[in-house]
């Protein structure tokens, strides 16, 4: 799909993307050689050309007007491969976008869900989704788009028999939403930027979540940056929030983080592809998780440990 030029620069991007070590799965390269990123980058493609758009780096197409603080982008392929493969999409899955971005993405994980598949994605921006939606037309790509906080994930997936079998999260958070939980088929897989800590602003901990009995346990952990997932009021999800003299700490010896320096913020790049990280829900589970760390939630904890 596209030109000659097109096609050699998205071989070459898989090269480099094998090279890294970040391509296993032949369904995954072979989406990114289907796909062609210009479609859903127009603006990068007319100002600096097709070299620019297949470089292995994030593309911003969206701005704060008084800011300049970057609002949408097109993530780094890299990171896109990781997470690609870290949710493990099977055919005929269905699968949750949160955060639609460009559609690029979306566009990917169409083609992993194949024709018996069925792929949603939700952003906050009706604009953002309506130049998605151009995009993936364009291409005949039957990825279903709508406006949503993804806070809330998609409205009607809690009817029997709606449950997605994947959720993608394309921004970061430092809390799990019930609702994502609830959502998501028994053993279905969520792949999320956690911010453990405000000194990890910039190195989440991108993880592939479980869903088991009263949370999910990480199968799978590597740090990646991405922007933080915005919500109808302006608000960005997982906000650390002034201390209103909340709970105590749970135990002392497993600190809970309520503000300051968190111990994570030492943690190293190999500590981080380490990590093991469980999340509960008060309202399943009777037990707190185990780790050396714990994070309340409000609703959830987070326990982190290092292998």
């Amino acid at each position: 799909m596209g030109d000659r030029s097109s096609v050699l620069l998205r071989r070459r991007l898989v090269d480099h993307l094998r090279r890294q070590g970040l391509v296993h799965d032949p369904r995954v390269e072979q989406a990114f050689l289907d796909v062609p990123r210009e479609v859903f980058v127009p603006g990068t493609l007319a100002r600096e050309g097709l070299v620019a758009v297949y470089r292995d780096d994030a593309i911003v197409t969206r701005r704060d007007p008084e800011t300049r603080a970057a609002l949408s982008s097109s993530s780094q392929p890299a990171i896109m491969a990781i997470m690609l493969e870290m949710l493990r999409v099977q055919p005929g899955q269905r699968v949750l976008e949160i955060g639609t971005g460009t559609g690029y993405n979306a566009a990917l994980l169409d083609h992993l869900a194949g024709p018996g598949g069925v792929v949603v994605s939700i952003d906050l921006d009706a604009g953002t989704v309506l130049a998605a939606a151009d995009a993936l037309r364009s291409l005949g790509l039957p990825v279903r788009l709508a406006v949503a906080d993804g806070a809330l994930g998609l409205p009607g997936l809690r009817r029997p028999g709606t449950a997605v079998d994947r959720i993608m999260v394309t921004a970061s958070t430092s809390v799990v939403p019930r609702c994502w939980y609830e959502q998501l088929a028994e053993r279905g897989r969520l792949v999320v930027p956690l911010r453990l800590s405000d000194e990890l602003e910039r190195a989440h901990a991108v993880s592939a979540l479980v869903k088991v009995p009263g949370g999910f346990d990480a199968v799978d952990v590597t740090p990646g940056g991405f922007m933080p997932l915005r919500r109808h009021d302006g608000s960005t999800l997982g906000a650390r929030q002034p201390n209103t003299g909340g709970p105590e700490p749970i135990d002392p010896e497993r600190p809970v983080d309520g503000g300051g320096s968190s111990p994570l913020a030492r943690v190293t790049r190999d500590e981080m592809d380490r990590l093991v990280i469980r999340v509960r829900y008060t309202a399943y589970a009777a037990e707190r998780p185990a780790g050396r760390w714990l994070f309340d939630r409000g609703d959830h904890q987070i326990a982190v440990d290092i292998r």
